[in-house]
């Protein structure tokens, strides 16, 4: 009987080879697995099936990674800023209900065509970034995601987006204008969707390089003092301590948008005009410090963590920058702009003048920046926490340094 590898069984049974407890089992299979080949064979399979899937493996050694940091940056960039155009595609797309009380998709079509062209964009942006890379784990992971949407070609085309033969996108405004809205949600709203499935293979390509790039440009595993060392962490307890520190501080500040009830700084108040009259609005003087307050925990944490050299934390950290640079639009209204260094600065003059149901509408709506900010400054908090609890070294005489005891983070508070 032939098996998987091609050979013939051997049947190792009892007196009847009709028993129903006789075993096929073949010679050559028990030589491959006893010389290796066979675990060689499985775990060749199932790497085929994960690039397959579009995902690029992390635990790739620098000598497999022929692309540079700069170009590693660059793809994790376009990845990221992919992911951050299908947040803000499904973000716009809402469910409500007719007088009759049966539900319908609705969206702003404007806003909608303008988030879609934007993650056309940085779809092909991604595309140019990663068929110009030499590392073949990152072109699979592209064609993969080129596979995957030209299978939905179709679906695509119906909504106005076509795929041409350079695997780029383009979208027809007056189409998607006139597309079946339910179309738009199923491909760009729907969990499993279209756009779903590219965010998460965008995801593994945007961890993928980023890990690749820590390893190209890693140090040559010196302590402070010269002596070579193992670390379970990569970033000095000083450091992870420091990020803990202004996480916790920018979800302080954070919090006290969000709140909502009795406590919301966006609660109205009765004002009094210069005639007499009482009417309500909002405090805007509360708000403003408020605001003010997390902008400047804000770009402390994101100054602290432009360097860390731990994967989660960067990864983090480039999702909150992608939430902001998304919402770029909205916070220019209220008079926020974002800088070269992904810090936020506050205009007070514009900020006053600025419609407060806006600002409110950028911290406390569902999807909103403040509901995303809240979870990946969370995200940062945690993996700070979960490094530095493992943030000790082996020096080379063997000894074992607690580095909370020993370490900068320690020291620097005598």
């Amino acid at each position: 009987m032939s098996n998987i590898f091609g050979y013939d069984s051997f049947s190792f049974s009892g007196t009847s080879s009709s028993s129903s407890n006789s075993l096929s089992f073949s010679l050559a299979d028990y030589a491959s697995i006893k010389n290796g080949s066979y675990k060689k064979l499985v775990s060749a399979y199932y790497k085929n099936v994960d690039e397959e899937n579009g995902k690029t493996s992390s635990s790739s050694s620098s000598s497999n990674v022929k692309d540079s940091k700069q170009k590693l940056n660059s793809i994790t960039e376009a990845a990221d800023n992919l992911k951050s155009s299908v947040s803000t595609a499904k973000s716009l797309i809402q469910t409500k209900k007719n007088e009759n009380g049966y539900s319908y998709v609705d969206y702003d079509e404007d806003k909608m065509y303008k988030a879609v062209k934007e993650f056309a964009d940085n779809y092909n942006s991604l595309m140019d970034a990663a068929s110009g890379a030499e590392t073949s784990s990152i072109t699979r992971a592209a064609k993969s995601m080129a596979s995957y949407t030209k299978a939905n070609k179709n679906a695509l085309s119906a909504i106005g987006i076509t795929v041409d033969e350079d695997n780029k996108i383009t979208v027809d405004e007056d189409k998607f204008k006139e597309a079946s809205k339910a179309r738009v949600q199923s491909l760009f709203g729907d969990v499993g969707g279209y756009a779903y499935q590219v965010s998460a293979k965008a995801s593994n390509i945007s961890f993928s390089t980023a890990d690749m790039a820590k390893k190209v440009s890693s140090n040559d595993g010196k302590n402070k003092n010269g002596l070579s060392s193992i670390s379970t962490s990569k970033d000095t307890t000083k450091t992870l301590g420091m990020i803990e520190e202004y996480a916790e501080k920018a979800k302080k500040s954070l919090e006290v948008l969000l709140e909502s009830g009795s406590k919301s700084k966006f609660n109205k108040v009765t004002k009094t005009d210069e005639n007499g009259k009482t009417y309500q609005d909002y405090d805007k003087d509360a708000i403003y410090t408020a605001v003010n307050d997390f902008i400047k925990d804000y770009n402390k944490l994101m100054d602290k963590t432009e360097d860390s050299n731990t994967s989660s934390i960067s990864q983090a950290r480039r999702t909150l920058a992608n939430y902001a640079k998304s919402n770029k639009s909205n916070f220019k209204e209220i008079g926020i702009s974002i800088d070269s260094d992904d810090n936020l600065v506050i205009d007070k003059e514009k900020f006053m003048n600025a419609d407060m149901a806006k600002v409110k509408s950028l911290f406390q709506n569902t999807n909103s920046f403040g509901k995303q900010a809240k979870e990946q400054i969370s995200k940062i908090d945690l993996n700070a926490e979960k490094e530095a609890a493992k943030s000790n070294t082996y020096s080379d005489n063997g000894s074992y340094s607690y580095n909370y005891n020993s370490g900068d983070w320690f020291t620097s508070g005598f």
